[in-house]
């Protein structure tokens, strides 16, 4: 397989975090190989200043360290840089494992010792993540000011003042997605998700009971243009974490529905839960 970027993925910024030096040394060579810039740190405690002064868009930071934990940085870097994509590195996988991982809104975990293509593939999906989602969070933040630039001028008619000018929405079944206030409802609870699990159940409810293949997910979804293969792997982690949050069982889901091998389609009428 290609080494080089995709022409479609620039190099990124990468912070690795691990008290093990090797892989330190292990992770910054695989990755500065194919262009991206590293920076080292062996702690918790130390990657905190690094983090002040390198932008960096992904952190790849180990579970297990002595003093601060790998949860705990992640916590600190969510609230410091919240665009930033995190991926664990664990030497103990299991499905608790990548449950734990999915829970602490980490973008993926790796297994010690991870392969230099596993490696490189899930660092250009974090990339891909973290510049969707903060791309997205410039443009909510342009279409704010303009909402509130627009709320101060004089109506130009009266259609602009229509029910039907203001409200632009997606209901299915007992979903109800706001565009204009990319807010979710399944019911009357309001459920949190992150920027690509919104686009991702914007794509599937504009054409409800239709099945979309996985390359056309990814692109609409995190704006990333991918293989079949790599496609399917990619979105399926984030149509994962979204089951968790809209379906009543998702270990049976009833909304988000796989076509195997082809992708997925959002059924017209869930079924609600009792």
């Amino acid at each position: 397989m290609n080494n080089e970027p995709s022409e479609n993925m620039q190099p990124g910024k990468i912070l690795v975090v691990d008290d093990e030096a090797n892989i330190r040394t292990g992770l910054q060579a695989i990755l500065t190989r194919v262009g991206h810039e590293v920076k080292e740190a062996a702690s918790g405690e130390e990657a905190l200043p690094v983090l002040a002064v390198f932008d960096c868009e992904v952190a790849i930071v180990d579970i297990r360290m002595p003093g601060m934990s790998g949860v705990e940085l992640l916590y600190k870097i969510r609230s410091r840089r919240p665009y930033v994509a995190v991926v664990l590195l664990t030497g103990h996988g299991t499905l608790e494992t990548a449950m734990a991982a999915i829970k602490e809104r980490a973008h993926d975990y790796l297994l010690k010792p991870a392969q230099p293509e596993a490696i490189r593939e899930t660092v250009a999906s974090a990339l891909a993540t973290a510049r969707r989602d903060r791309e997205q969070a410039q443009l909510m933040d342009s279409l704010r000011a303009g909402l509130q630039r627009l709320g101060e001028l004089p109506a130009a008619n009266a259609a602009s003042q229509s029910p039907t000018f203001r409200k632009k929405a997606i209901d299915v079944g007992d979903l109800h997605i706001n565009l204009q206030a990319y807010e979710v409802r399944k019911g009357s609870e309001v459920v949190s998700l992150t920027p690509s699990e919104f686009q991702l159940l914007v794509a599937l409810a504009s054409r409800p009971g239709e099945v979309i293949d996985y390359i056309t997910l990814v692109r609409l979804a995190l704006d990333y243009e991918a293989e079949s293969w790599d496609a399917k792997e990619l979105i399926k982690r984030h149509v994962f974490a979204l089951r968790q949050k809209i379906e009543h069982d998702p270990s049976t889901p009833q909304v988000i529905l796989n076509v195997r091998g082809v992708g997925y389609r959002l059924a017209p009428a869930p079924v609600s839960g009792g």
